[in-house]
């Protein structure tokens, strides 16, 4: 049964991704959260699966919101494997979440 969702859940995210083409960083997030729920099958994965795909679709974009991101998951990527070094956590994955969450702050500061 499981399978049979997680299969769905796929298929789903692969047609409204090329459906939400335009903004990389909705796209991202769609992506990023279906790899996280089969990963880690919970919603705290898909969770962070949003946010990492989130922050990767608004660096790749062009021109002055695309550099903002770019420069915001930077700082977000520094802070976060800090704050995971200092609570014990795995310092890649803050530092993969940090830079998530600070492109998509980066881009949307701007």
């Amino acid at each position: 049964m499981k399978r049979k969702a997680i299969g769905i859940i796929v298929l789903s995210a692969l047609l409204c991704g090329q459906a939400l083409a335009i903004d990389k960083t909705a796209t991202g997030a769609l992506l990023g959260a279906t790899a996280g729920a089969v990963a880690g099958k919970n919603v705290k994965s898909a969770v962070g699966g949003a946010v990492v795909g989130a922050g990767t679709g608004a660096m790749f974009k062009h021109g002055d919101k695309g550099k903002a991101a770019r420069k915001g998951g930077a700082v977000g990527a520094v802070v976060g494997a800090g704050a995971a070094a200092v609570t014990g956590k795995s310092v890649l994955k803050g530092a993969a979440l940090g830079a998530g969450a600070g492109g998509v702050i980066g881009e949307a500061t701007h």
